[in-house]
């Protein structure tokens, strides 16, 4: 978004999608309720469709909806289990537990459209419930947790329980420079922040607004005084 020629659009039924570039598929408050709309608005036969042709990309809920199926035996969700996109060769079991934690790393070894991200650091978060596997044996060792995957079988689809992936220059640099040459096309250098950066600026300007409209030794005079019952 921080990028003129790259625009990002959020879409909610196939004639809304046409054809990106990319698709990313969010994380989820609800992730089996979520597949299922999915599923009915038509969105889920035309991300298969696409798929056959550029990147499709689940984060968190996202990446466990592009699974063979996601089961919940405990009723964390709606119970029962579902079947997935099946893009991925991963299957989910939802628990209880909901997993909580910073993540710091590199990628490996990644293939497919998307090769460019390997050797690429990353960090950011996890925040799910779930625990994800690959499913019969294949694939790369057993759980997944906090992987970035690329089925052999589609070499255009990948997931990762991280979120802020995409939050590093260098590895939103390298996804864009990715597309912007599959296309014959080539980006203008420079502009693209850490979003973390981003952000700090963002809040600097926050600060700046409120020192200028309010009285901020009023107000540190209140905090001095503030008394914890």
């Amino acid at each position: 978004e921080q990028i003129p020629e790259v625009s990002v659009r959020y879409v909610a039924s196939p004639g809304e999608l046409r054809r990106p570039d990319l698709i990313f598929l969010p994380g989820s408050k609800n992730t089996m309720g979520d597949l299922k709309w999915l599923r009915q608005s038509g969105l889920e036969g035309a991300v298969k469709r696409l798929s056959k042709e550029i990147p499709v990309f689940g984060i968190c809920g996202g990446y466990q909806m592009l699974g063979e199926r996601i089961s919940d035996p405990d009723g964390v969700e709606e119970g029962g289990t579902l079947r997935g996109l099946e893009l991925l060769p991963v299957s989910t079991i939802l628990t209880k537990a909901k997993e909580r934690r910073q993540v710091r790393g590199s990628v490996n070894g990644l293939g497919g459209s998307l090769a460019s991200l390997s050797g690429l650091p990353f960090y950011g978060y996890e925040i799910h419930m779930g625990r994800t596997e690959f499913a019969g044996g294949r694939g790369r060792g057993g759980k997944t947790r906090g992987l970035i995957v690329a089925s052999g079988e589609n070499p255009n689809v990948y997931g990762s329980y991280v979120h802020g992936l995409f939050d590093q220059k260098e590895m939103a640099a390298a996804l864009l420079e990715t597309l912007a040459a599959k296309k014959g096309i080539r980006l203008k250098d420079g502009g693209l922040l850490d979003y973390r950066e981003f952000k700090e600026t963002q809040y600097d300007k926050l600060a700046d607004i409120m020192r200028a409209h309010l009285d901020m030794e009023g107000i540190y005079g209140i905090l001095r005084q503030a008394r914890l019952e």
